[in-house]
């Protein structure tokens, strides 16, 4: 009972927060996970104030990317996450609730138990949930930090990457779940190899490879650090153009083009990933202009790519590499 009038007089005032904060900010939402299980020893819990019946994590202080120190719980057994969903999964973690575009394959056989929380994330369902950890990227805004901070501690963690797996050590260091990650990283290697095998007839070495995102009427270039699989696993090369756009900033990831440079990035094989029905009329249209000319386009190297390549998270990681070989020897 005092238990009961606890949490609806916490949600009451919680709410209230939150709406005063939106009334002054709009929010975007990105994507959220769940909790976890852990194979170290049990640690002993506090308790929370007030309450000496009701157990809670141990805390501890995590900086995350953006150079906050957030005082996070030692073990988290209940976490939303904005983003990272795959990189939870592949650490042994199982979210609470996640954000929409998780709720599909090759993700929607793991999200069992798991809440959608809606795009934007629905406030007041998060605070239901009684999040102990919000894990998010570092593109939020500091009224949308401020925001999601009302419901439970929030950690940012760096979205623009040139490796990748640096997000995976990140998400590791923050639960403490590095063997997990290095057990991960063993098995994603093998499947690298064995990836890299198939195709050992298909690819020349030294191959080059543009690839493209459309979506609506726009067209996308992708620089290799964002599908690293295509290039750093896969082992294509970059086109000369964006070798030296990679040269001149490392951290280029991704810019929208006219339609008429395409050519401009022209490599051996072209891939373009097709968002929607709009993405694929686009890829179409492309074909029969800009693309004809190109010697990828005459030799049949031109591919359209699933939606699931425009991701980087491990589990549409192992995804992907399943997938070209399906791609290039169909």
């Amino acid at each position: 009972m005092i238990h009961a009038l606890y949490h609806r007089l916490r949600l009451t005032f919680v709410l209230l927060a939150l709406l005063l904060i939106a009334a002054g900010c709009s929010h975007v939402d990105s994507d959220g996970l769940s909790r976890s299980t852990i194979d170290t020893a049990p640690v002993e819990p506090a308790t929370r104030a007030g309450n000496n019946d009701e157990p809670v994590s141990q805390l501890r202080i995590f900086t995350d990317s953006t150079g906050r120190e957030v005082e996070v719980p030692v073990d988290p057994q209940r976490i939303i996450a904005l983003e990272y969903t795959g990189y939870l999964h592949v650490l042994g973690v199982k979210p609470i609730a996640t954000a929409p575009r998780f709720f599909k394959s090759p993700f929607l056989e793991l999200m069992d138990g798991v809440e959608n929380i809606g795009y934007p994330a629905d406030l007041e369902k998060m605070l239901a949930l009684e999040p102990e950890l919000i894990i998010a990227a570092d593109y939020l805004t500091p009224e949308q930090v401020e925001s999601y901070s009302k419901i439970a501690p929030v950690v940012l963690l760096k979205w623009v990457e040139t490796d990748n797996l640096n997000r995976l050590e990140a998400v590791a260091e923050l639960l403490d779940r590095h063997k997990q990650a290095d057990a991960w990283l063993a098995s994603y290697q093998q499947l690298v190899q064995d990836t890299r095998d198939s195709l050992a007839d298909t690819i020349a070495p030294g191959e080059t490879a543009s690839i493209f995102y459309a979506w609506g009427t726009s067209v996308n270039l992708l620089a290799p650090q964002v599908i690293s699989t295509l290039y750093a696993d896969i082992g294509f090369e970059p086109s000369e153009k964006m070798k030296a756009r990679m040269e001149a900033n490392p951290e280029f990831a991704a810019e929208t083009i006219s339609r008429e440079i395409i050519g401009e990035y022209a490599a051996d094989r072209m891939f373009i990933i097709a968002e929607g029905a709009l993405g694929e009329e686009l890829i179409e249209e492309l074909k029969h202009s800009v693309l004809q000319t190109l010697p990828a386009f005459k030799e049949d190297r031109v591919y359209a790519l699933d939606p699931n390549w425009y991701s980087f998270e491990p589990v549409l990681m192992e995804w992907q590499l399943r997938d070209i070989v399906k791609v290039l020897k169909p």
